[in-house]
């Protein structure tokens, strides 16, 4: 793989790649390329989605209460998202299969 993006961007590549996500389940899957970073906060990842929601380029794929009784909201990648991921993302980063 190539360098390694900038959270929010990686953010963006991943929510391609899967039907829809949460905050938890994107921290999981990120963990290991971002765990060391300050940044990997479950306030900086929720707030990351939030600005791409207001950017238009994820949308609220899904929304439950989990077992604890808490709002669990899933998001997914839109067609602006889609555009700017084939846009920028750098060659060498597995390309979704829409680009």
């Amino acid at each position: 793989m190539a360098d390694i993006l900038p959270l929010r961007f990686r953010m963006l590549h991943y929510i391609s790649t899967v039907e829809k996500t949460s905050v938890d389940q994107i921290m999981k899957a990120l963990e290991a390329e971002y765990g060391e970073e300050k940044q990997f906060k479950k306030e900086v990842f929720m707030e990351h989605f939030l600005d791409m929601k207001a950017n238009l380029i994820i949308e609220d794929n899904d929304v439950v209460f989990d077992d604890k009784g808490e709002l669990l909201i899933y998001y997914s990648i839109n067609a602006e998202g889609r555009r700017l991921l084939k846009k920028y993302l750098p060659k060498g980063w597995n390309q979704p299969s829409f680009l």
